[in-house]
């Protein structure tokens, strides 16, 4: 039974109210046909709206079976809707782009049933209203009367309690009209029938009960009814009002379903019944109270025992729709899946317009596609190049060695765990809680950067690799050991017995520094031109290929090394001395002094024939030194000519075996051009220095100098005392005196003021005799002492490579080779000054110290010339040796950045700070001589004066103050140009050489300098993986090993390794990744106009299905369910629109790939990983459903009365 009381309804329209419902009560059956007539606005329509919850009264209650309606929340309306009520609207509501099929099960997918089940009742239900052939047919196949039969089907499929017809015979002809209206009255048969009609003879014939309405009000009932005085619901139920009737309507519901059968409190669990029905023979009870449970699952109920009977009897005189049915519960829902199948069913009857809307949403997306397809092209690219340089990039272990990847973790901010604790100690978690006598947390930035620094122990490390127990060997293709021994090559004796020496090269160190950056420097990539050749086959042929002759086999074997086209520059035909070296040197000398060059005609016919009749003389170091009986030291004979030509006699000789050039796809220097040797001749110099007595004598006396008898720590104690500080300097008294000046003309015009015949003044009593100031230039020379000198040279700023110009090719340096450069940029500064100062009569630059000081210094060009000298090539071309020809250039480059704009300008403001210190000590002498002059000037004044007005008198006073001070005047120039330098070039380099390096002289230093190294304790070693996997194995057994060591407490033993080619390639791999983010950041912005213009396109299709969103509503669709049918089409967009643009730039793969590698020989340059390809369709998708949240939302939000109104 439903009660409908005192329901109100008013629409506002501005000022206007229209009232629809006006106090409305009624009574109705659980099961009979009422018509409900009308005029138009009468409330005919808003009354029905309200009974199927479509529509909320104003005020007033329904009550179903004694339970208010009141606290229903919109899901239990849904539930309501989808389980009780079945609509049938005058204009069908159909959805046009569904089968009628389809149309009909949407009602049973809400409620949750099964596809099979679903599938077959709606099929029975389209049966029963004959249309049993058409199931497949969509609503605008059929004509009007199917289509309302079709309406009448999705109505009754879901066996609701209550059937609402809206004018069902409205849009029917009279024929159909009756069909309709018959189907009807068989459907009342069991259930409650609602019908608003305005024909009152189709009411009079088929409806049980008339109700009649006049502006909003019941104007007549035709079989009004009365509820009965008892009812067997329990008092408390009867009483309660809101939640608590509610509740007690459930738990009273429970108990009295403990008296039916198992199967009716399955289906029937806290349904209560009404105890009667007036209506004779009529089905009892076939309205229950639709009571929530739990808060949201919903049941329903059957009448008791005694009422099955008459129920199965009222079922069988209809037509069957709804007889022996199963009541559903349970609040409606709608799968996602049904959410897919509605979107894309109505996007499949808008073809063109989806293709176009994917497309458009596709642009970003193919955009970002092209980018990580070419992006994972390149990276392959370079992991590709990167293993084939495997063999010239090799793991290296060097015997310093540094933490990179530490040092930024402390620069990058990232705090270190001892800071942690001590923060975590002090503060004890409250950051807040602090007070004066708090102790501020250290941060232990430098301590742990410097921690980080290390030196391998290689000798361990050696002895892991040759005891075969490692595992190492199957993944490498050779070990290199190697201890930089630098051979000392010269030329045969010739017929002139010319001394020329070519490797190390001098002419090779001058050619690159002074000429860095010309066009002429990029002839000469490789400066080195011996070089040790790698004893493995593997590595060997991968990086050269044999054209002449054989490999070497010995010590005094090597062979000499073409570009990859097979030919030989004349560089390294000069530095060979193939061709004369002195040409070479005119032609740089001349270049560098902006002179014009006279280019020597060459021959050019330099045959194989030639290169094997090649050889040439290794001189050890070791042999380069005389023992002097007397002093008991060695002297250095290098550069004694005839004690050299003996030497070199006595040289191992070496020959050119074989020619070979640098194979075909070989990078690095390990194919460089020039003359590679093999390890047996360094081995034997390494043997040759172990023998020598100089090497022998300084091994049993570690710690006494060989050179000069002294121990290394009185050296570093005498070395900043060797030189007398006095004599580097000197004064010019003359040109002193110069530069301080008097203009005795500023007198001149003393004594205008004064009337000496009134005053009897005697104006020539003011004379002023400059020559009488003396000054004292000692005192210039205890300025420029020797302290000061030492601090400006200890304090000069230090050549630092990693902030330098040389750029990130200098990243796989070892710590060795960076502090190698450091230390000979240091003693490039100070040899460039002494040279600087040094009179052109003795071969300087024959610079002023005023020079040095002005502000518009220019050393580049100064700098330059100096790179050229002797001194300069003996500190550059065994740094130049060691580098290799790869980074040379760039590191010249730095160190002329260096010179110019770091240890120039700290030179001229240090010492212009001297220059202004020592004029203001000489300004104050002639202050204090200018006093003593003026008091006398004063005393003599004032003599004359005594009788004379006391103003006048001060007036005098004040001008010849003034007269002082204008005709005071001082040359800056002038004082610089009055100090000198009286050292020689070579005392003035050694000594700033030794302020600046302070602590090279070791017993380390000596032996290196012999050219003495162990075998067993290399200084570097370099590891040749067979391929990129066998590295990452390599890789893994250096890291087992550094485990080991930790685990053993030998923490000395833990090494750290070097990856060129992975820091070279890694570089360009962040380069093209970043490159990459750059140009996804800026196609994104097509993301976003996309997912603007797939908002608008879902908004319209909002406008466009708004019907259907009355439909969905009127069968119980929550408004969660209604934004997900449109999130649902938002996502098929954006699935369309993903695979399309896939697809798009998998296709454009194949003809770009094609054009690189005819073009580049680069294959795959167009690459996309599927996983990526997945992320992208993902990440489509995932915008469009953003995108169309907005408008999901104001669909979900339609209220279902309007919509289903709107046409």
């Amino acid at each position: 039974m439903i009660e409908l009381r005192e329901l109100r309804k008013s629409y506002k329209t501005g000022d206007f109210v229209q009232k629809a419902l006006d106090g409305v009560s009624l009574n109705l059956r659980n099961n009979e046909f009422v018509a409900v007539l009308g005029a138009s606005g009468s409330g005919k329509t808003t009354l029905l709206n309200i009974l199927g919850g479509l529509d909320h009264a104003d005020s007033g209650d329904i009550v179903i079976n004694g339970t208010s309606t009141k606290n229903y929340r919109a899901k239990d309306w849904d539930a309501y809707r989808n389980h009780r009520i079945g609509f049938i609207f005058q204009s069908y509501n159909l959805i046009p782009h569904q089968s009628i099929l389809s149309n009909v099960e949407l009602a049973l997918t809400l409620a949750g049933v099964s596809r099979a089940e679903r599938r077959r009742r709606a099929t029975e239900a389209l049966k029963q209203v004959g249309l049993g052939d058409h199931l497949h047919k969509r609503p605008n196949q059929l004509s009007g009367g199917q289509m309302q039969r079709v309406a009448i089907a999705r109505a009754l499929v879901n066996d609701p309690n209550i059937v609402l017809a809206d004018e069902p015979t409205g849009a029917l002809d009279t024929e159909t009209g009756i069909q309709v209206m018959n189907i009807l009255k068989d459907v009342a048969s069991d259930r409650l029938v609602i019908m608003v009609t305005h024909n009152p003879e189709l009411a009079e014939e088929y409806a049980t009960r008339i109700v009649r309405l006049t502006d909003g009000r019941i104007a007549g009932d035709s079989n009004p009814f009365v509820p009965p005085v008892a009812s067997a619901l329990p008092r408390a139920a009867q009483a309660a009002t809101g939640a608590a009737a509610v509740r007690a309507a459930a738990v009273d519901a429970a108990e009295a379903a403990e008296t039916m059968s198992a199967e009716s409190v399955e289906d029937n669990a806290g349904e209560v019944t009404s105890a009667t029905s007036d209506q004779a023979g009529a089905p009892k009870d076939k309205m229950s109270a639709f009571v929530p449970v739990a808060g949201t699952a919903w049941s329903t109920g059957v009448s008791a025992a005694g009422s099955s009977a008459a129920t199965s009897a009222g079922a069988g005189a209809g037509s069957g729709i709804g007889s022996d049915r199963k009541r559903n519960a349970g609040k409606a829902s709608m799968s996602f899946l049904t959410a897919l199948a509605l979107s894309f069913n109505n996007l499949m009857t808008k073809k063109g317009r989806t293709f176009l809307t994917a497309f458009a949403g596709s642009i970003g997306i193919i955009g970002i596609a092209s980018i990580l397809s070419l992006s994972n092209g390149v990276n392959n690219y370079i992991a590709d190049t990167e293993e084939k340089a495997l063999m010239s990039y090799p793991l290296s272990i060097t015997k310093s060695s540094f933490d990179i990847a530490g040092l930024m973790t402390v620069t990058m901010g990232y705090s270190t765990s001892s800071s942690d604790d001590v923060a975590s100690e002090q503060t004890n978690g409250d950051a807040t809680a602090v007070s004066t006598s708090t102790k501020i947390p250290e941060e232990k930035i430098m301590s742990d950067m410097f921690a980080k620094v290390k030196t391998n122990n290689l000798r361990a490390f050696k002895n892991f690799l040759d005891n075969g127990d490692s595992g190492i060997d199957q993944y490498l293709n050779a070990i290199q050991y190697n201890y930089s021994i630098t051979p000392q090559v010269y030329l045969p004796n010739t017929e002139n017995d010319e001394i020329k020496r070519i490797n190390p090269s001098e002419m090779g160190g001058m050619f690159s520094n002074g000429l860095t950056g010309s066009a002429l420097s990029v002839s000469s990539s490789g400066m080195n031109s011996f070089y040790e050749l790698s004893d493995s086959s593997a590595v060997r042929d991968t990086q050269m290929e044999l054209l002449e002759g054989h490999w070497p086999e010995s010590a005094n074997e090597a062979v000499l090394v073409l570009s990859g086209a097979g030919q030989i520059s004349d560089y390294t035909l000069y530095s060979l001395g193939v061709y004369d070296p002195e040409e070479m040197t005119k032609m740089a000398k001349d270049a560098l002094a902006g002179n014009e060059v006279t280019v020597p005609e060459t021959s050019g016919d330099f045959t194989y024939e030639d290169a094997l009749n090649l050889s040439f003389k290794i001189v050890p170091l070791s042999s380069m030194y005389q023992y002097n009986d007397e002093s008991g030291t060695w002297t250095d004979m290098s550069k004694d000519d005839d004690y050299m030509k003996q030497r070199i006699d006595e040289g191992i000789d070496l020959r050119i075996v074989g020619v070979v050039k640098k194979a075909e796809g070989a990078s690095g220097s390990s194919a460089t051009e020039g003359v590679a040797y093999t390890s047996a001749l360094t081995r034997e110099l390494m043997n040759k220095a172990a023998e020598s007595d100089i090497v022998k004598q300084q091994i049993d006396n570690p710690d006494t100098d060989v050179f000069t008898g002294k121990t290394f720590d009185e050296l570093k104690d005498s070395q900043k005392e060797e030189f007398d500080l006095s004599s580097v300097f000197s004064v010019d008294e003359e040109a002193l005196q110069k530069a301080f000046s008097f203009d005795s003309s500023a007198l001149s015009q003393m004594g205008s003021g004064f009337d000496p015949s009134a005053l009897s003044f005697d104006g020539s009593s003011l004379a002023f005799d400059p020559s009488s100031l003396q000054l004292d230039s000692s005192a210039i020379s205890e300025i420029f002492n020797e302290d000061s000198m030492r601090e400006i040279m200890a304090n000069a700023p230090r050549f630092n490579l990693d902030s330098s110009s040389a750029g990130s090719i200098t990243d796989g340096l070892s710590a060795e080779q960076r502090q190698q450069i450091a230390q000979a940029s240091n003693s490039l500064a100070a040899g460039f000054l002494a040279w600087y100062v040094t009179p052109q009569a003795n071969g300087g630059y024959g610079g002023s110290l005023s020079d040095l000081t002005g502000s518009s210094s220019n050393f580049a060009a100064a700098f330059q010339q100096y790179l050229a000298t002797d001194g300069a090539r003996a500190i550059t071309d065994p740094l130049m040796q060691d580098l290799g020809g790869d980074i040379q250039q760039q590191i010249n480059a730095a160190m002329q950045n260096y010179m110019t704009n770091q240890f120039a300008p700290y030179l001229s403001e240090s010492l212009s700070a001297l220059m202004q210190q020592a004029a203001q000590v000489m300004g104050l002498q002639m202050a204090q001589a200018l006093q003593t002059q003026m008091a006398a000037l004063t005393g003599t004044l004032g003599s004359q004066l005594s009788q004379a007005i006391s103003g006048q008198l001060s007036g005098q006073i004040n001008q010849l103050s003034e007269a002082m001070q204008n005709g005071f005047s001082f040359d800056p120039e002038a004082f610089a140009d009055a100090i000198h330098f009286n050292m020689t070039q070579d005392d003035l380099t050694s000594l700033l050489t030794n302020y600046m390096n302070t602590g090279d002289l070791t017993y380390d230093g000596n032996m290196k300098k012999l050219g003495y190294a162990e075998e067993a304790s290399p200084s570097s070693i370099d590891l040749y993986p067979v391929d990129f996997p066998a590295k990452e194995k390599v890789i893994g057994i250096i890291g087992d090993y550094n485990t080991d060591m930790t685990n053993a407490g030998e923490d000395d033993k833990v090494i750290q390794y070097s990856d060129l080619a992975g820091v070279l390639m890694k570089s360009v791999t962040d380069i093209v990744n970043t490159i990459s983010l750059v140009l996804i950041a800026f196609v994104s912005i097509s993301l976003v106009v996309s997912s603007i213009m797939i908002a608008i396109i879902t908004y319209i299709s909002v406008l466009e299905r708004r019907k259907e969103i009355g439909i969905l509503r009127a069968m119980g669709a929550s408004k969660r369910n209604v934004g997900s049918v449109f999130n649902a089409e938002t996502i098929i967009e954006g699935l369309i629109a993903g695979i399309f643009a896939i697809a798009a730039v998998w296709l454009a793969s194949f003809p770009v790939n094609a054009f690189v590698e005819a073009g580049w020989n680069v294959p795959n340059i167009m690459s996309l990983p599927w996983e990526s390809a997945l992320i992208l369709i993902g990440v489509s998708v995932a915008l469009t459903f953003v995108a169309g949240l907005i408008p999901s939302s104001m669909a979900s939000r339609r209220d279902p009365v309007e919509v289903l109104r709107s046409e």
